[in-house]
């Protein structure tokens, strides 16, 4: 059940260094999910089921945690009945599915542009690339004192600073989408800087989605996690005031070009924290990131500014994003509200700013009962140079419209049930309208 009391998420802001593995205690934890919906393009199908196992034991001086997520999807033949399941580990997610996608692929929908259009190259369909998840992970941290960290995992989830996100992690109930739904190809699950092995570990060396490289694009990377897929130390303290300094080196570290990750943050005061990364430093293509968060009574002020592509041979390819979030309970009442706005811009004159704006209500009707809504809209990135060509002319950054209800039932100490109807509503910057719906059930249990 989702807690509204603001001393309790102001004290998790405060402390996200301490608590940030994935897990933020020991346990084990099993997250559940089944439904259907109309993807795009799509007629109303039933997906299957998909199931994410997690644990983390902390024994002596050492953590060890771990996730599988496996699903049981549902394969349709040309009539659009039901033809088999299939079983086994996957990138899937009630995310990925709503879009029609199962986590292998990153377009969703049919490219509709004009012939000649079609000619130029440009594609307006959905790149999913930001909602896949990871199929597991599995992370060792060794504490040699009170105040030192030494990991190694496939997601440490080391990080710094308040950014914008999914509400929650992919296979969570919370997760919605983050930065209202923009199209990309940047997939920043595991801040890798090359691939090593046999499985894919995308970089974290960020390209600009050019307009009209997928239906409505604008999404800028935050860089406050640095260690994902790492091996990184960190050292924290928590006294009279909060410090964490930290560094990673990210999977693919070369020792003839190295890419070293480095974060801080610092408290002085409990109502105030400043923090800064850098994601790739003595490399090319590095990511900055620095946020704030000030925090008083019922009332919590997150701000947050990226610039990434740094350091490069290329003209125009950085981009930068800043934003900011409010989140405050009503007084005397039980209604949280949490609204975000964002803009991201771009180093290339001919791209135009996308900006996007989204909030989350919550209302907590008593100890085992809340509901709450999220909402965002999302306005793309367009090329001026659209206009000097008749194919073109016509064309904007189009937009993304996304509402999602839920309901939260506690049913008891170990076991929650979230109930939801995701809606999504996507015009393309050249005009071509989608439309995708997905309702389900998460089934939580804390064992």
């Amino acid at each position: 059940m989702k807690k509204l009391l603001l001393c309790a998420a102001l004290a998790a802001v405060i402390s996200s260094a301490v608590s940030a593995q994935v897990m933020t205690e020991k346990g084990m934890k099993n997250t559940a999910w089944t439904g259907f919906g109309s993807p795009l393009n799509a007629d109303t199908m039933f997906h299957g089921f998909t199931d994410t196992f997690q644990a983390r034991f902390d024994v002596a001086s050492f953590t060890i945690e771990g996730m599988l997520n496996w699903s049981f999807l549902a394969n349709y033949d040309n009539e659009g009945d039901v033809d088999n399941f299939v079983f086994g580990t996957s990138n899937a997610n009630p995310l990925t599915l709503h879009y029609g996608t199962r986590g292998g692929t990153a377009y969703a929908g049919d490219n509709k542009v004009s012939a000649a259009a079609l000619l130029l190259g440009y594609n307006d369909q959905v790149n999913v690339s930001n909602v896949i998840q990871d199929s597991y992970y599995v992370n060792f941290i060794w504490h040699p004192s009170k105040n030192f960290d030494f990991g190694v995992g496939t997601k440490l989830n080391w990080k710094v600073g308040p950014a914008p996100s999914y509400g929650g992690w992919l296979w969570e109930s919370s997760a919605h989408v983050r930065q209202g739904g923009f199209s990309t190809t940047y997939d920043d699950r595991s801040g890798s800087r090359a691939q090593t092995s046999s499985e894919t570990a995308n970089s974290y060396k960020y390209s600009v989605d050019a307009p009209g490289s997928a239906d409505v694009v604008g999404f800028v990377h935050y860089a406050n996690k640095y260690a994902k897929r790492a091996m990184g130390i960190r050292y924290f303290y928590n006294g009279d005031f909060t410090f964490q300094l930290g560094a990673a080196i990210p999977n693919g570290f070369n020792t003839d070009d190295p890419a070293v990750n480095f974060g801080i943050e610092i408290a002085p005061v409990d109502w105030l924290s400043i923090s800064a990364a850098y994601e790739g430093a003595f490399d090319d293509h590095g990511n900055f990131y620095t946020g704030v968060t000030l925090g008083h009574k019922n009332f919590i002020l997150e701000g947050y500014f990226a610039a990434d592509s740094l350091n490069t041979d290329e003209d125009e390819d950085q981009a930068y994003g800043t934003g900011a979030a409010i989140t405050f309970v009503i007084p005397n009442t039980e209604i949280s509200l949490r609204p975000e706005l964002g803009v991201n811009f771009f180093e290339n004159d001919n791209y135009t700013f996308a900006w996007y704006t989204g909030a989350l209500l919550s209302l907590k009707i008593n100890r085992d009962f809340g509901l709450s809504v999220w909402g965002s809209f999302a306005n793309g990135s367009d090329d001026k140079r659209w206009e000097d060509n008749d194919a073109t002319k016509d064309w904007d950054g189009g937009h993304v419209i996304n509402v999602r209800p839920a309901v939260d039932i506690a049913f008891d100490a170990h076991t929650s049930f979230t109930v939801y109807l995701n809606l999504e509503e996507r015009t393309a910057f050249d005009g071509v309208s989608r439309g995708c719906w997905s309702s389900g059930v998460y089934v939580t249990y804390l064992f």
